[in-house]
């Protein structure tokens, strides 16, 4: 115990000593006892306050990190609605492009594509100014594959220019071509053709087609021009 009291516990302590074998010694020294304490005290102990403040920080704490993480989601699914949106908007535009017909078609013989009705079929007009001759090749809708009319003639209208800046309307009949590869005749044929002396030096022109019977359908007074097609 006389380590604990301190300086003034000393003093005291002396004092105890010269007077303990006198009667009062044993009181004097409870009293000292009594008053001063025996043991260790811990210095300092954290109050509730301090634990409760503690803890409120960490709660805090959580509560930024629970606000943080609900931004960040939020962000994100903010982002996943955005990227829906264009995923909406593109199939929106692939559907615009198919039901407008927005594909291109290629010509399989370099000609001009002419779309009939609702691009259920094509023509492919070959133009040979130095000959005169040009060809009208029938195809199906995707302009690959040939389809044969059972019609032996096809009648087009060309208003053509004329060298003094005019126009003049010729009328030319293109004959079904047999082909004795493809079993074809003149009179159920996907090949028609007219050599002309009108068409020689001619680079464009614009033309109606008077009569076309396709795939069960008949199609009248079809319009284009070349070499731009219609397509």
């Amino acid at each position: 115990c006389r380590y604990t009291l301190g300086f003034k516990g000393e003093i005291m302590t002396k004092a105890i000593h010269s007077i303990v074998n006198k009667p009062l010694g044993a009181l004097l020294v409870a009293l000292v006892l009594a008053f001063y304490g025996c043991g260790n005290a811990p210095d300092t102990a954290p109050s509730g306050s301090q634990e409760e403040a503690h803890d409120h920080e960490h709660g805090e704490g959580e509560d930024h990190e629970h606000e943080h993480e609900d931004g960040h989601d939020h962000e994100h699914e903010e982002d996943g609605d955005h990227d829906h949106e264009h995923a909406e908007e593109g199939d929106h535009d692939h559907e615009h492009a198919e039901g407008g017909h927005g594909h291109t078609h290629e010509a399989p013989h370099g000609g001009t594509l002419v779309a009939v009705g609702d691009h259920f079929a094509h023509l492919e007009i070959v133009l040979d100014p130095e000959t005169g001759k040009m060809t009208a090749y029938v195809l199906d809708g995707e302009a690959e594959n040939p389809i044969r009319l059972k019609q032996g003639s096809m009648e087009f209208s060309l208003a053509l220019k004329t060298d003094n800046g005019g126009t003049t309307v010729t009328m030319l009949e293109l004959a079904g071509v047999e082909n004795a590869l493809t079993g074809e005749t003149a009179e159920d044929t996907s090949e028609f053709v007219v050599e002309s002396e009108k068409l020689k030096g001619i680079d464009q022109f614009s033309a109606v087609v008077s009569t076309l019977e396709i795939k069960g359908e008949k199609v009248e007074d079809l319009e284009f021009d070349f070499p731009e097609g219609n397509e």
